[in-house]
């Protein structure tokens, strides 16, 4: 009997690093601006809209990183054990920092929580209901459950023949589901948010499994195929929203998940891509430094993102009312990050100059 053979897994894409760090970077700045109480012009609200790719591709690069790390197992059950705790752990720190936050922090400095504090609202029932918009970190359910069931997508890669049309096909039901279809009820609210929820679970997993199919198709080796589609794409849907007598120019809440923004982060995807690898061709070490760190911040998005929200909730609280302090308390923090991981941040700069 042959043993069986596991191939070993690929070096760590470098393009998704790359994604995750402009990812991660967009996050940071939406609620830097949001919270700092700034009030932007029309100008500024518009390009405050073209960061919210960057929550797009935050989770659409986590179903791509499931394909990429676990797809070389010769089964699919055996990482399905380790997605399923990884995903645990990231819902584990949702429900933690949340009970912290809840028992420690004081509401009545902060004017986004009066609507909840004022009402009863702001309790430890609200948090474990995953009513998220009480809690701003409630992206992490999200993604912890999807990557939870993100065995489910391993197991059809690997088990049916045609597996990315099948994907495929499911990932077109979801959309009909989610933008055509007018269910109501608390079940359609989780999954697609008919009401307040701003990450539904069902609506969200769309940016993950095209994030795991591009994965599985090629990534960044396909970006000539991603740009021939997603680019187009885009055209026509400005063309009927031009016929249609709507503004092309994003004017409204990014949330739960518009249409919009589906389809202008996928094009942006793509021109990313080529922009990373024109970056890449070039020798000056201002440009290497800046896409090791690029990858840096890419490879520790979770620290960073629940490290920023540490210091917008402690700024918040023991600065109230100068939000603005905002700015300076989540730049040291992530000056912090990478001093703390200085080593490990000057490998990023060796291997990438």
């Amino acid at each position: 009997m042959q043993p069986t053979i596991t191939v070993a897994p690929k070096k760590r894409n470098h393009f998704i690093s790359y994604i995750k760090g402009y990812a991660i970077i967009c996050v940071v700045l939406i609620h830097m601006i949001d919270w700092s109480n700034i009030v932007l012009t029309a100008t500024g609200r518009w390009w405050k809209e073209l960061l919210y790719p960057g929550v797009f591709f935050f989770i659409f690069t986590s179903g791509s990183v499931v394909y990429i790390a676990y797809n070389h197992y010769d089964t699919w059950k055996k990482p399905a054990l380790k997605l399923i705790k990884r995903g645990a752990q990231i819902i584990g720190i949702y429900f933690l920092y949340s009970i912290i936050k809840l028992y420690i922090f004081d509401f009545t400095f902060e004017p986004y929580f009066w609507q909840y504090t004022q009402t009863g609202k702001m309790n430890l029932h609200n948090i474990l209901t995953l009513q998220a918009t009480s809690v701003p970190i409630g992206i992490l359910v999200t993604i912890g459950a999807l990557v939870m069931l993100s065995p489910i997508l391993l197991a059809i890669t690997k088990k049916i023949k045609f597996s990315n049309i099948f994907l495929s096909g499911l990932l077109v039901i979801i959309v009909y589901l989610a933008y055509f279809t007018n269910f109501s009820g608390p079940i359609s609210n989780f999954l697609f948010s008919r009401n307040t929820i701003m990450f539904p679970l069902a609506l969200w997993s769309i940016p993950f499994i095209i994030g795991y199919l591009v994965a599985s198709l090629g990534f960044e080796n396909k970006k000539l195929l991603w740009a021939g589609m997603f680019i187009p794409l885009a055209i026509l849907y400005f063309l009927y929203l031009r016929q249609s007598g709507q503004s092309i120019i994003p004017s409204e809440y990014m949330y739960p998940l518009r249409a919009y923004y589906i389809i202008v982060s996928l094009a942006f995807m793509a021109v990313l891509f080529y922009i990373f690898y024109w970056l890449e061709k070039i020798k000056f070490k201002i440009i290497k430094y800046f896409l090791s760190l690029m990858r840096f911040l890419g490879d520790y998005t979770l620290s960073i993102y629940i490290w920023h929200w540490v210091a917008v909730d402690m700024t918040l609280w023991l600065f109230f009312p100068h939000y603005k302090m905002i700015f300076l308390t989540v730049s040291i923090v992530l000056a912090l990050i990478v001093l703390l991981k200085k080593n490990k941040f000057l490998q990023y700069i060796e291997n990438q100059v």
